[in-house]
């Protein structure tokens, strides 16, 4: 096999693979990635709507909702019903959510200025050369699904 090939295949199961990790996000609780994502779409979107959390991350409204009550008793979300409309459920955050959430959002600017430092000290062939990749690597993706 391709030895580059087999580098992206490498991260693809490492990716697939963290699913069952956590971190506290300087909270006193553990947070897997699925839960930390909601909570960051809640604290990006004050006051969303289960069932908009539900169509935006692609997964059904009862999903949702189980990952939501999972971190309501970990203290870290609050919900309650939206007193203009009965049937929809606002999700907030709470003071240690809040906490998750600007943990988890730190954690990604310090990422994502590392990759852009990367990138920048890429010449302009090398990075339409790296896009090219990624595109066929995102199609690969697709066809596995």
């Amino acid at each position: 096999m391709n030895p580059i090939v087999e580098k992206y295949m490498m991260l693809v199961e490492k990716i697939s693979n963290t699913t069952k990790t956590y971190k506290s996000f300087g909270t006193d609780v553990n947070i897997y990635r699925s839960e930390i994502h909601i909570i960051q779409l809640i604290g990006d979107r004050r006051g969303v709507y289960i069932s908009e959390i539900s169509r935006l991350v692609g997964v059904t409204k009862g999903t949702v909702s189980q990952i939501v009550r999972r971190l309501e008793n970990k203290g870290l979300v609050e919900k309650r019903t939206d007193e203009s409309n009965n049937t929809r459920q606002i999700a907030t955050l709470t003071e240690k959510g809040m906490t998750a959430y600007q943990a988890h959002v730190e954690y990604h600017q310090h990422k994502h200025k590392e990759m852009e430092n990367f990138l920048a000290s890429l010449s302009a062939e090398n990075k339409t050369i790296l896009e090219g990749f990624l595109d066929k690597a995102y199609d690969m993706i697709e066809d596995h699904l």
